[in-house]
């Protein structure tokens, strides 16, 4: 997948210098307007470095890396409201542990910067001074402004005035400094020092921020919308059509199936409702509806606790299974339940007969005979 790497002004109007990593192969190339970078869409990535002297940076040492993004702003903002010249609500912050590294700025301007990319393909915008992404010192000249960035992971950008303001409040850096491309003729500070004095290679440092340091740091984030997907013809009319169909018949049919089933509960809760009230419950509060109709039958009593409703019928069809059991009718009134059966055999009626006088209950037969079949009932009397 290619990647293109930009480095461009604070206002993205003028690009400096462009590159692209193809592979394991990187190569300059030309962009003369940042619009233009939607034209290749070989291009699966554009990571943007431009000058941000409008934005400051903190070290986030001793912060937690487990906070939320909301809550570091916080913290950060209740602990440096001393060094904030305007008001936090107008400020936005921007924070990245891998590069050990807070920003904030004012809000306008990184508003009317998200205005002017909002229309632009795939990209992450950073502080140039990213680009030394190494723990030490080092300042660079890039051409048209400075680019400063501290071995605890600080940065900045900007003129010669701001750069040279920087070097006098952090004169103890000056000691031990990589300084690429620098005058010191305009950087005062920076006269009579030890300090190395390499050559700006921009080329050499893409190439070891693409393989030693992806950083997915983004300070002009955009929220994701369809009108941006249709202008960069990444998706056509005709395929957002089919999507927004099926998306669609996806939400409505998820709807019906949750209707569905929401009036199919209320009903089972309604006729459970009834048939524990029809027993006799005072509590039609439904929690557990399986374990309250239970815990009914096995406690129900009849009259003062001398009779019970006898349920070893019931065990018995339960037990051996009779598929010739048409249905059972129970009287708890009258204190007797009727087996109707349809189709039933001699042997198997001798059995219910042996099996229920077995368990000492009286009872009363009517059956008619049809081809060596009967079909009748058994009236069983519950209790003694």
């Amino acid at each position: 997948m290619k990647i293109r790497y930009i480095f461009t002004d604070s206002s993205l109007e003028t690009i400096h210098n462009s590159f692209m990593v193809d592979n394991n192969t990187i190569h300059k190339t030309t962009v003369s307007d940042i619009s233009e970078i939607n034209n290749d869409k070989s291009v699966g990535k554009n990571v943007i470095f431009f000058n941000a002297e409008f934005l400051n940076s903190c070290s986030l040492n001793g912060y937690d890396k487990s906070d939320k993004a909301a809550l570091l702003k916080a913290k950060f903002f209740s602990l440096h409201d001393d060094q904030l010249l305007q008001n936090p609500s107008e400020l936005s912050f921007f924070s990245s542990f891998s590069d050990n590294i807070g920003i904030w700025g004012e809000s306008k301007l990184i508003d009317e910067l998200k205005n002017k990319t909002s229309n632009l393909r795939k990209c992450l915008f950073m502080p140039d001074y990213l680009i030394f992404f190494e723990n030490k010192n080092v300042i660079a000249n890039f051409g048209s402004h400075y680019s400063l960035r501290l071995e605890d992971g600080r940065g900045y950008s900007g003129h010669a005035q701001k750069i040279n303001a920087l070097l006098k409040s952090n004169a103890q850096i000056l000691k031990k400094l990589d300084a690429i491309d620098v005058s010191s003729e305009e950087l005062e500070f920076l006269k009579d020092l030890d300090h190395s004095l390499n050559n700006l290679d921009l080329s050499s440092l893409v190439h070891k921020f693409h393989f030693h340091h992806p950083s997915s740091f983004n300070i002009l984030k955009t929220p994701f919308n369809f009108n941006r997907l249709l202008s960069l013809d990444l998706i056509n009319m005709a395929d957002f059509r089919k999507f927004a169909i099926l998306l669609l018949t996806t939400f409505f049919i998820s709807f019906s199936i949750n209707t569905t089933i929401e009036s199919r509960y209320k009903s089972f809760s309604e006729q459970t409702r009834l048939l524990l009230s029809s027993l006799g419950n005072q509590s039609v509060r439904l929690i557990n509806p399986k374990a309250q109709i239970d815990q009914l039958i096995n406690g129900l009593k009849i009259s003062n606790n001398q009779n019970y409703f006898d349920d070893r019928v019931l065990s018995l069809f339960d037990t051996f299974q009779v598929d010739e059991l048409d249905k059972i009718e129970v009287n708890l009134d009258a204190k007797f339940a009727i087996l109707y059966l349809d189709g039933l055999s001699s042997q198997k009626l001798n059995i219910i007969r042996n099996l229920l006088k077995s368990l000492g209950l009286q009872t009363e037969e009517n059956f008619a005979q049809v081809q060596n079949q009967f079909n009748g009932s058994i009236k069983v009397y519950l209790n003694d």
